[in-house]
């Protein structure tokens, strides 16, 4: 959870607001001295982070690849097939540019 909060240029008290516990709350779940959190919270946290569930109780996933897996989530089955060629064109200019 530090990585994603790190990589989101946020505080403690900016994730404790954002997700409705305290400030200690966020710490003690980073330093993982707070081991059980509610279902609940875990679900405010993904959404505040805009990662799956999943992110928290996989420690492969990375958090470039819980983007991903959120994207997926949220337009999976939404978009036609002219929206994915438009994302695929876009992620092919990417690739190119960071060559």
């Amino acid at each position: 959870m530090k990585k994603l909060r790190e990589q989101s240029r946020q505080s403690l008290q900016q994730v404790a607001d954002g997700v409705g516990i305290s400030k200690v709350h966020v710490w003690e779940l980073e330093k993982g001295t707070s081991k059980n959190p509610s279902m609940e919270i875990v679900k405010r946290l993904a959404d505040h982070f805009r990662v799956p569930i999943a992110y928290f109780n996989d420690d492969s996933i990375e958090p470039d690849e819980a983007n991903a897996l959120q994207f997926f989530r949220d337009f999976d089955g939404q978009l036609s097939e002219k929206d994915w060629e438009a994302l695929r064109s876009v992620a092919e200019a990417l690739k190119a540019k960071k060559s």
